[in-house]
């Protein structure tokens, strides 16, 4: 007998409506995907599963904020990322000594002064890329993210986002098009 799969929709619009012990079914369908992006910033086996935890939690109170113009697996791997993001943040804030800080902040460096125009060109830069793909959409940037960034294959990110292998090519090569034109209007 064939195992029906419920859309990912429908569980969330269950969820909404009360039956709140279906959420079961979201964090079972997705660990790998959240685990994934969490090993990118993690190496503790504790702190991986607290983090992922939060991330569940998060996505929980926020499924309302889900608008359904994406897939669902983009929408929680933009907050399982953010969320990572948002708490190395916190944590490198929180250690800034000055022997801790990113090693590209100590390359500007000469003769124990800063070098303001290279850091503020490495800054000018990223917030150039972030606009850039805040720009060309969830769909199109999280296969990007997860093809370049986080060095997955496209079998791996099909399987992830639950989109076919050639819509997948499509998309990144479409989201690398859109980033070059917008990047080389800014820079």
């Amino acid at each position: 007998m064939k195992r029906v799969e419920i859309p990912d929709t429908e569980i969330l619009e269950r969820i909404r409506s009360g039956e709140k012990e279906l959420f079961r079914i979201i964090m079972d369908r997705y660990a790998h995907l959240v685990f994934h992006v969490v090993r990118r910033y993690e190496t503790d086996d504790e702190a991986m599963n607290e983090r992922a935890h939060e991330i569940f939690l998060k996505t929980y109170e926020r499924m309302d904020s889900f608008r359904g113009k994406s897939e669902f697996s983009s929408w929680l791997y933009r907050l399982a990322h953010n969320h990572c993001l948002d708490q190395k943040r916190r944590r490198n804030y929180h250690n800034a000594f000055f022997s801790e800080l990113p090693g590209d902040f100590h390359e500007g460096m000469k003769d124990g002064n800063p070098a303001p125009d290279s850091a503020m060109e490495a800054d000018d830069r990223s917030e150039a890329l972030w606009k850039a793909m805040s720009r060309i959409g969830d769909d199109y940037a999280v296969p990007l993210l997860m093809k370049y960034r986080d060095g997955m294959s496209y079998e791996d990110i099909s399987e992830d986002l639950n989109v076919p292998v050639g819509a997948l090519k499509v998309r990144v090569h479409r989201a690398r098009k859109q980033l070059k034109n917008y990047l080389e209007d800014v820079l």
